[in-house]
């Protein structure tokens, strides 16, 4: 081999890994995650995939191999040389706009929209019973406790301070 074909194999072995981290970062953002996410899952170091992905490092046949192991629906073909679909069996990816076959209905969806329904059956009813006050709980009654103390007491108030949680406070006299 001459130092020219020495050249054309190097750039071409170049330009495929080049082309590789394009096809990497479009199967990232294709599944919608990280590279730190990609990393943690395939069992490599986060550094490994940065590196990979701004053209610092190439991709090691262990990188490659388990990201084929763990991603099974990646096209190696793809993801190697840049040819066919990126993911097995698709012939087209579904958009937002795709028309689907069947309509799909969450059963939660379900029960809520029963729910629904039973509220507005108690409400379409008569009240019967006369509607009361719900009962002041604990801390309502300290709090009106504390307030017929202060202010129903025929004592006169000299001075009141607030201290706010951000370390300052406020001082009120009362008009004489």
């Amino acid at each position: 081999m001459n130092l020219i074909h020495v050249i054309i194999i190097t750039f071409v072995r170049s330009i495929i890994y080049i082309r590789m981290e394009v096809r990497i970062r479009k199967f990232i953002e294709y599944k919608g995650i990280s590279p730190s996410e990609l990393a943690d899952t395939i069992g490599v170091q986060r550094s490994n995939v940065t590196h990979v992905l701004k053209g610092r490092n190439k991709p090691s046949f262990q990188f490659i191999e388990k990201l084929l192991q763990i991603y099974p629906e990646i096209n190696a073909k793809w993801l190697l040389l840049g040819e066919g679909k990126m993911i097995e069996g698709t012939t087209k990816q579904a958009t937002l706009f795709d028309s689907v076959s069947k309509p799909v209905v969450d059963p939660i969806i379900s029960e809520k929209r029963a729910e629904v329904g039973e509220i507005n059956d108690l409400f379409s009813q008569k009240a019967t019973e006369p509607i009361l006050p719900p009962p002041l709980i604990e801390n309502e009654k300290i709090e009106n406790e504390l307030y017929d103390s202060f202010f129903g007491a025929e004592k006169p108030i000299e001075r009141l301070i607030v201290f706010f949680k951000d370390q300052t406070f406020k001082v009120y006299n009362p008009s004489r």
